[in-house]
């Protein structure tokens, strides 16, 4: 799992990052709806690079004649109890650190239902109703409305039984503003922001250690927010923009930023949603849609190209003819060799079916004899190569026990028979 979220950081934090640093830009050119829509490049990012790690490339050689060589070094053998156990810290703290944040949000879902549970229905009186009938957003039947002491801010709560949380002091409000009020959440509930907010909040709870994943989370929730402003105000005129600007500046507490409900009143951007306020935003949904698909993919192919490009570095073994092994398990260096300093070598036949799995591997050639067979046998059986359609046959490996890694300046000559 550890190895899986490292492999998708580096594009992660790349495209989180020219999102952020291109954000203001992006606003002014896309518009709030169409900079909300980019967003859904990270999750497409994600996906395609998770399914280039999952499905490994298809290898067409029929046999390998060529023998590949790897080390086996003692010196490594003997330092693997160090390693292992700072992997094993490493995970431990990653997986405390993502488990502490999905209790907070289990703790949050249980204090959300308590608020629900508590707070009080609102009728809406007929005169409102219509009024929001006019405008195109009248609430579905579905969607309660409710109020409560605790609340600073109208909020839009829940996932599979949504309702709209408002103040106390709601009914206080000119009917225009509590229809633009209603209507702002009602666009949060027509676009799923609730299960986008958790699907984030999830994605931060993977990769909790880097804080550009943080920063992109909270800019895409902010985000949010400026879409659908852009969404209730599009048919508004000047008066109409301003009462509604008004209504924000009534309710800027620092709403709680919540993974399941949204948060209206958010001061930290009252000005850049009010400056919004001021322009026509347009929609292009298929073109935005289009070029955050372009940006998901690229950045799952140039990650696989890097992987790839590794994969072409190694120096043991000739590409144009041998597979690569896509998962190695090294041999263990017998502790009786060891501690006499033996060095040696096997040399080992096997097959490769389809699925690239390792089958009948036979002893060739070992010295000193019977010292490396048993662990090189146990541990090329469990290799696995990349797949293919025919297989391979006659494929051949050295394994070289050695005690440690031979000096740069000694240089080593194979030989072959013509």
């Amino acid at each position: 799992m550890m190895s899986l979220i490292i492999s998708v950081m580096l594009p992660l934090t790349l495209l989180c990052a020219a999102i952020l640093l291109l954000h203001k830009p992006l606003l002014a050119r896309l518009g709030a709806h169409n900079t909300y829509t980019l967003w859904v490049a990270v999750p497409l990012l994600l996906a395609g690079t998770v399914l280039g790690q999952l499905i490994p490339a298809r290898q067409t050689n029929p046999s390998l004649y060529q023998l590949q060589h790897f080390r086996v070094q003692a010196s490594e053998f003997l330092s693997q109890s160090h390693y292992a156990t700072l992997n094993m810290t490493l995970g431990c703290i990653w997986l405390l650190g993502s488990l502490t944040l999905l209790g907070i949000l289990l703790y949050q879902a249980i204090r959300l239902k308590q608020v629900v549970a508590q707070a009080q229905g609102l009728d809406l009186p007929k005169a409102l109703l219509s009024f929001m009938q006019l405008a195109g957003s009248t609430p579905k039947a579905s969607v309660g409305i409710k109020c409560h002491p605790q609340i600073d801010s109208p909020m839009l709560a829940g996932l599979l039984k949504p309702v709209i949380l408002v103040p106390m002091d709601f009914k206080q409000l000119t009917q225009s503003q509590q229809a633009s009020i209603l209507d702002h959440e009602l666009r949060h509930l027509a676009r799923h922001d609730i299960a986008a907010n958790l699907l984030g909040y999830l994605l931060v709870s993977l990769f909790w250690f880097n804080p550009v994943c943080w920063l992109a989370y909270r800019r895409f929730r902010d985000d949010q927010e400026i879409a659908c402003d852009a969404e209730v105000t599009r048919h508004m005129d000047k008066q109409q923009r301003i009462a509604y600007s008004q209504t924000l500046l009534a309710y800027s507490q620092q709403a709680h930023l919540g993974m399941l409900h949204t948060h209206y009143g958010n001061k930290t951007i009252l000005k850049e949603r009010i400056m919004q306020l001021k322009k026509t935003h347009t929609k292009r949904p298929l073109a935005i849609l289009g070029l955050a698909l372009t940006l998901g993919l690229s950045g799952a192919l140039i990650n696989q190209s890097a992987v790839a490009g590794d994969k072409h570095q190694d120096k043991h073994h000739n590409e144009a003819k041998a597979p690569s092994p896509v998962m190695r398990v090294e041999p263990a260096y017998p502790a009786e060799a060891a501690e006499k300093r033996i060095e040696g070598y096997v040399q080992l036949q096997f097959e490769i079916d389809k699925q690239g799995n390792v089958s009948n591997v036979t002893i060739i050639k070992s010295y000193p004899g019977n010292m490396f067979d048993d662990e090189a046998m146990k541990a090329l059986s469990q290799w696995r190569y990349e797949s293919s359609k025919t297989g391979v046959t006659n494929a051949k490996v050295q394994l070289d026990f050695m005690m440690s890694a031979p000096k740069a300046e000694i240089e080593r000559v194979r030989v072959t028979a013509g």
